[in-house]
């Protein structure tokens, strides 16, 4: 139920401001959201003729979610609001696809610079398998303003298409999402079995711009967002289960490898293009039926985070950045001033990407090269990743391995290099 005055603009920059005769209003949204995204994971594999990548995992998330969002608005055209997740289901499966090397795995976490590390077959982790958590994520307060709202400019006569004012709207907002759980998302419970919840505790600083213009029955709209995650102290840090890392993590986690072992999620960019077609509207009984057709890309820069290997492996892993292309159709509905419906689908792609990568390994003289060793520096420094990527851009790695004599930069080993090719579904309704 909508308890608010909302004005009749574009969805996406709809604010909810307090009308003209009443200083304050409240609304309550529900929407239920269900999302499934299916990824083909590989790995890289040496052969004769060089590296290539080969297809292990065929990985299926599904997420059942209500959304609450609480708006109050507390003048004219600016809005204070909260937004508070809840996971009804969240599970994840992977299965082996023909052809895997991942039962056969010889590769020790370790490295493979003493003799036997890697004879032996060992492994990589239990497939097929699965995980679920559930619970609230980490909530969302925030602000939204209009300091220009085509709305504001005189009104035609009741029942009428609106030709189009000289101006457009503009509506600024700012978002923070506030690590209020109590309860960490660990990934090393997903090798148990046990079901574990989705605060992942990260400060995270969201700033967003959009614009929207009235042409008769045609609304065109443009927003454009960014923001900025920073791990809260209390966030996920692989060292506290040092047995699941390399045989150094046990002096390296306390030493040089402090700091840097640690949740750091992505920053984020993102535009979305669109416009409404208005088939109703009759603004004397505010009554508006519309649908919205839009085109979004996101940017994800590169992170040590939640990754669709982290639950197989039971740490986080570092994923190179990213772009997620996503197409939508909705249909909004406002019945009168104190209720409205939508539904809507959407569809996304991922562009492939690397969930299991670190930067070269430099040494004290400067020098970047790749090994397949151990590490051989006499004090306690993090063992270096054993992988074998190509290069970003598709260039092979170097012929020549060896073991590095000096420190890397970047500490924490990854064992692996697994890339993803996914996409996903989603559907959502709220009343």
């Amino acid at each position: 139920m909508i308890l608010i005055a909302l004005l009749v603009a574009a969805q996406i920059t709809t604010v909810a401001g307090a009308s003209d005769q009443k200083p304050f209003g409240l609304g309550l949204e529900a929407t239920y959201w269900h999302l499934r995204s299916d990824a083909t994971i590989s790995r890289e594999r040496t052969t004769a003729s060089g590296i290539v990548l080969g297809d292990e995992l065929r990985h299926t998330r599904i997420l059942d979610a209500l959304e609450l969002r609480l708006a109050a608005g507390v003048w004219r055209d600016l809005e204070v609001h909260l937004v508070a997740p809840l996971a009804l289901r969240d599970s994840q499966e992977w299965s082996a696809l023909p052809g895997g090397t991942l039962a056969g795995n010889t590769i020790n976490i370790s490295g493979c610079g003493a003799p036997g590390l890697c004879t032996a077959v060992q492994p990589i982790g239990v497939v097929p398998g699965q995980s679920g958590r559930s619970g609230f994520f980490d909530p969302t307060i925030g602000i939204a303003w209009s300091p220009i709202n085509q709305e504001r400019e005189p009104a035609p006569p009741p029942g009428s298409l609106p030709d189009a004012p000289a101006v457009a709207t503009c509506t600024l907002g700012l978002d923070y999402t506030v690590p209020l759980g109590g309860r960490v998302d660990d990934p090393t419970r997903a090798l148990s079995g046990t079901g574990h919840p989705e605060e992942r505790l990260a400060h995270v600083l969201t700033a967003w711009a959009a614009f929207s213009k009235r042409f008769r029955v045609l609304e065109p709209y443009l927003k454009l967002e960014g923001s900025m995650s920073f791990a809260a102290g209390k966030a996920y840090d692989n060292c506290r289960h040092p047995e699941l890392l390399a045989d150094v993590a046990a002096a390296n986690c306390a030493g040089s490898w402090k700091g840097q072992t640690g949740y750091q999620p992505a920053p984020e960019a993102a535009a979305i293009l669109g416009t409404e077609l208005v088939t109703y509207e009759d603004r004397a009984r505010e009554r508006r039926f519309s649908f919205d057709a839009r085109a979004g890309l996101r940017w994800h820069g590169p992170s040590r985070g939640y990754t669709q290997v982290t639950d197989l492996l039971g740490k986080m892993t570092h994923a190179d950045h990213y772009l997620t292309s996503t197409a939508q159709l909705a249909f909004y509905g406002h019945i009168s001033r104190r209720f409205q419906f939508r539904a809507m689908g959407l569809v996304g792609l991922d562009s492939a990407h690397f969930l299991t990568h670190e930067d070269v390994g430099e040494t004290r003289t400067g020098r970047a090269d790749h090994h397949l060793g151990r590490q051989r520096s006499a004090g306690a420094r993090p063992e270096p990743q054993l992988r074998l990527p190509g290069r970003p851009g598709g260039a092979p790695p170097p012929r020549r391995t060896r073991a590095l004599q000096g420190p890397l930069r970047h500490a924490f080993p990854e064992f692996l290099s697994f890339r993803s090719d996914g996409g996903s579904v989603k559907v959502t309704s709220s009343a």
